[in-house]
């Protein structure tokens, strides 16, 4: 049995790093999208790696709205491709994983709970990259 929405991005194998993506305000069609738009604002590398994947396989299921205006990104990283990017919505509680060759199998879409603990700590981290 294979990993379903967020517990399969952290079962990615071969990570090295994991960019942080300030997700470009006003980029409509999501939809279309094949890297995240925006800035990167920090790299997470070592023990903080399989930190932040353990914090995205932790995010519990939450109910689903529909703005999808994500803030924040993390781009997943091998030594020498881009595995998978995703795209936090904390206010709809949605995250769009956008594969790619190296992990074609991912879901597109998973709902998580942005005041549980796990996803409390992710923004936590996210916006220390922003100081």
């Amino acid at each position: 049995m294979t990993p379903e929405g967020p517990a399969a991005i952290a079962d990615l194998r071969n990570v090295e790093q994991i960019d942080v993506v300030s997700v470009a305000p006003g980029e409509g069609d999501w939809d279309r999208w094949t890297a995240l738009p925006g800035e990167v604002i920090g790299t997470w590398t070592g023990e903080r790696v399989r930190e932040v994947l353990d914090l995205v396989a932790a995010l519990p299921e939450g109910e689903q709205m529909r703005c999808f205006v994500p803030r924040y990104g993390i781009r997943v990283r091998s030594e020498s491709a881009v595995i998978a990017e995703v795209a936090f919505c904390f206010r709809c509680r949605n995250a769009l994983v956008i594969p790619s060759e190296q992990a074609p199998g991912l879901p597109t879409w998973f709902t998580f709970d942005p005041e549980s603990s796990p996803a409390q700590e992710l923004l936590r981290l996210f916006r220390a990259c922003e100081v």
